[in-house]
């Protein structure tokens, strides 16, 4: 009796394309068992509104919900919009000042494209040196604050030594003692959000209110005459 042929290795047996069932594709690819790829359906409508529904849900309501819930955890002053001030044009010399501003404080005056000097620019040193000039502080040393233009021109918050290093003039032409200034300044200061988030600030347009009722008020804001 003859032994039985021995296959060949790797040899793969030939297959027919065979029928398969609706369910599994209908047929098979040639020669590979694989079922052939049913056409393409676009998904229900069913499924695409409610796709659409949950979308709308997580992005438009969950979302902004949570996030102005830790905004109000975290910022309660201002995550409601409350308690926000804007930059105003204060010189007179009894008042805290602000930082420079580019466009004067007036945002709708057109001056929006002023755009500050770079760190090379041989102009930062004249502008820095009127800056220093017009805030009295040649023979200080000056706070960056006071000598850069906030991004916005707007900006009404100052670091506290901005605030510190005007005590002097205050004092001088309000006639308050410069002890009394600086409990004003301390009071004003605001801490970073969670004692480490941001640094400290003052709101001087605040500040200068509170002064301005400490010197019994219809304290202009720029010198008359």
């Amino acid at each position: 009796m003859s032994a039985p042929p021995t296959p060949r290795r790797g040899a793969r047996a030939q297959r027919e394309p065979r029928e398969l069932s609706p369910e599994l594709g209908g047929e098979e690819k040639p020669g590979t068992g694989l079922a052939v790829d049913p056409p393409f359906r676009w998904p229900s409508g069913r499924a695409l509104f409610a796709g659409l529904a949950l979308l709308i849900l997580v992005s438009g309501v969950a979302y902004p919900f949570a996030f102005s819930l830790v905004a109000e955890t975290f910022t309660p002053s201002t995550a409601t919009g409350g308690n926000i001030s804007l930059g105003e044009n204060i010189t007179n010399p009894s008042l805290f000042w602000l930082r420079p501003s580019l466009i004067d404080f007036q945002p709708y005056s057109g001056a929006g494209n002023e755009v500050p000097y770079g760190p090379v620019d041989p102009a930062l040193y004249n502008q820095t040196r009127v800056y220093i000039q017009e805030y009295g502080l040649a023979n200080v040393s000056v706070p960056l604050n006071l000598v850069s233009p906030s991004a916005s021109g707007l900006d009404p918050d100052i670091t506290p030594e901005a605030a510190l290093v005007q005590i002097p003039r205050v004092a001088h032409f309000s006639n308050l003692s410069q002890g009394a200034l600086l409990r004003l300044v301390d009071a004003a200061i605001v801490p970073p959000e969670a004692g480490f988030l941001g640094p400290s600030y003052i709101d001087v347009i605040s500040l200068d209110e509170t002064l301005i009722a400490l010197l019994g008020g219809n304290v202009p804001l720029t010198p008359t005459g």
